[in-house]
């Protein structure tokens, strides 16, 4: 017997085995297309001119961002196993997430009310 299979006992002890019959490849392609459709999105709205124009620009900076903290709340909490885990975890990696978010909002509000 290898020292793999001893180590291990199998199919029993190899976690990334039990992960990978615990979520499925499918699971992360359908999430990784999503995060693809969403990219799609963020692209086209800044380039397609009647997009952009219906939007105003305050308008599409704030799409923006809802979208890229849309983006990264899926990656943190699909990648990372966070809906696994027990709920401490996932808030102490969303906790600083939403802070830095809120941060980028208010500033992105302070710029337009000011005129900037």
């Amino acid at each position: 017997m290898s020292d793999t299979h001893a180590t291990h006992g199998g199919h029993g002890g190899d976690m990334t085995h039990d992960a990978e019959h615990r979520h499925g490849y499918a699971k992360y392609v359908i999430v990784g297309v999503i995060l693809t459709i969403i990219t799609i999105v963020e692209i086209m709205i800044p380039s397609i001119p009647a997009i952009a124009e219906a939007f105003t620009r305050t308008g599409v900076v704030a799409s923006l961002l809802i979208l890229s903290f849309a983006k990264g709340a899926g990656v943190v909490a699909y990648y990372m196993h966070l809906r696994d885990d027990n709920r401490l975890f996932t808030a102490l990696f969303m906790f600083p997430f939403t802070i830095a978010s809120a941060i980028v909002l208010i500033l992105f509000l302070f710029f337009t009310l000011s005129g900037g």
